[in-house]
């Protein structure tokens, strides 16, 4: 059984003495943050700190140093995350294409069936586009910190092994409960920042100070459920 306290806490400890109370590593997280925002996730620097973090067992955060390695392991990131999407958005673009192609039939044609077919088709190509991203997410996740481990980006796509260190550890049951608390807890930063938001140029510092924390409190998070702390 899954110790969900035990994880969130052993991640708030963590961002807590690796960046909190090391508050430069802190502001350095933050300029690369903004840099890897500015140039739409061409310079991922703030992603390669990530792959450090979920390469580095332990309860002591990693050192932000030697960007270059910063900047490749960003960009394996990167790989990793468009590839594992692909499903997902062939998906959404065909059952999309379908539905539009359906609605312009039945405009053409007057068909209101045809129309009301086509809306069909595109609710549900959405829909499982939805499921199918959520499907992914879970296992890329885990596909970060696996090859994080190794080092070798391959092994991103071990999908097999992957699946097998949810089930012999946390299993799917305790792990998608881990991301509901995830999301219900994102949902409130997002709540936060959103009311910071109505306070001019507040609400823009809140954003660029919190997340760089969050990130990396997601990250231990990811790393807890690899590891199966208990």
């Amino acid at each position: 059984m899954a110790s969900y306290s035990l994880i969130l806490s052993n991640a708030s400890d963590y961002v807590k003495t690796g960046l909190i109370d090391h508050w430069k590593r802190w502001i350095v997280l933050i300029v690369i943050s903004i840099i890897q925002l500015i140039t739409l996730n061409l310079v991922p620097l703030a992603s390669g700190y990530l792959v450090r973090v979920y390469g580095t067992p332990g309860d002591t955060a990693p050192e932000l140093d030697e960007y270059g390695r910063l900047f490749i392991d960003g960009w394996k990131m990167n790989i990793v995350t468009i590839l594992y999407l692909i499903p997902a958005i062939i998906i959404a673009v065909a059952f999309g294409a379908i539905g539009v192609l359906s609605l312009i039939a039945g405009f053409l044609a007057e068909g209101k069936i045809v129309e009301i077919s086509g809306l069909l088709i595109g609710s549900l190509g959405i829909l499982v586009a939805f499921l199918v991203f959520l499907l992914i997410s879970l296992i890329m996740n885990m596909a970060f910190i696996h090859f994080s481990r190794s080092g070798r980006l391959l092994d991103a796509f071990s999908v097999g092994a992957i699946t097998s260190r949810i089930s012999d550890g946390i299993g799917w049951g305790g792990y998608i409960v881990m991301w509901v608390i995830v999301w219900v807890l994102m949902s409130v930063l997002f709540l936060i920042l959103s009311g910071l938001s109505l306070i001019p140029i507040i609400g823009w510092l809140a954003a660029f100070i919190l997340t760089p924390l969050w990130s990396v409190f997601i990250a231990k998070i990811n790393a807890n459920v690899y590891d199966n702390i208990s």
